[in-house]
């Protein structure tokens, strides 16, 4: 097996929007450039440490990352006033869902019992920690200002699993079956963030109407 170098810490662009969505001035004209970096606290993975992980232990970390999406899609889409956030969350609610239950059945057939490791307690942890952001006392109130939080915080949480997936997951699992299942369900992530960019940019500076 492999050892991969791990390299945590900051949620990447997601986390800079998030940042902006949460902690804004309210009567300053929004722009991508003025988003503040948004750091989230370690959990005991400090950059630079080499880990590595049985596919027991990666299964594991699939499973949270299903679970995280989930729990943040189910939080903001009766939150958000935006149909097109509201439908970008219902849409990850039902995807995921049925992600976590296409790769328990292949765990179940492949033998594979998921274990918890220091990258899947983190994960749970920094998923924890974008929830208490957004129902904060600095969280914005309802409307636009949340609508860009709510889906800054999910290109974040999805750009973090898409990182892990590239840096440490890939290159080591050993299962043939489980690597099939970790490349879609990376292919999925990269079609999220995609969709979440979209909306993101059309929050921060809606389409001109001719």
């Amino acid at each position: 097996m492999r050892t991969a170098k791990f390299w945590m810490g900051t949620l990447l662009a997601g986390a800079l929007a998030l940042g902006y969505g949460c902690g804004s001035e309210a009567n300053k004209e929004p722009t991508p450039q003025d988003a503040p970096q948004q750091q989230y606290p370690d959990a005991g993975i400090d950059a630079g440490v080499l880990l590595t992980l049985t596919d027991a232990q990666i299964a594991r970390v699939l499973q949270v990352a299903n679970d995280s999406l989930v729990m943040l899609a189910q939080y903001a889409a009766p939150l958000s006033s935006d149909p097109a956030v509201v439908a970008f969350n219902n849409q990850l609610v039902t995807d995921q869902t049925a992600a976590r239950q296409r790769l328990d059945a292949l765990l179940t057939a492949q033998g594979i019992t998921p274990e918890d490791s220091a990258l899947s307690l983190q994960l749970q942890t920094e998923a924890q920690q974008i929830m208490q952001t957004l129902a904060g006392p600095n969280a914005p109130a309802a409307g636009p200002e949340l609508d860009l939080a709510l889906t800054s915080a999910q290109l974040a949480l999805h750009t973090q699993i898409g990182f892990l997936n590239d840096s440490l997951l890939s290159t080591q699992i050993t299962n043939p079956a489980l690597t099939q299942e970790a490349l879609t369900e990376r292919q999925a992530v990269q079609q999220n963030i995609n969709a979440a960019v979209v909306t993101q940019s059309n929050l921060v500076l809606p389409p001109v109407t001719p």
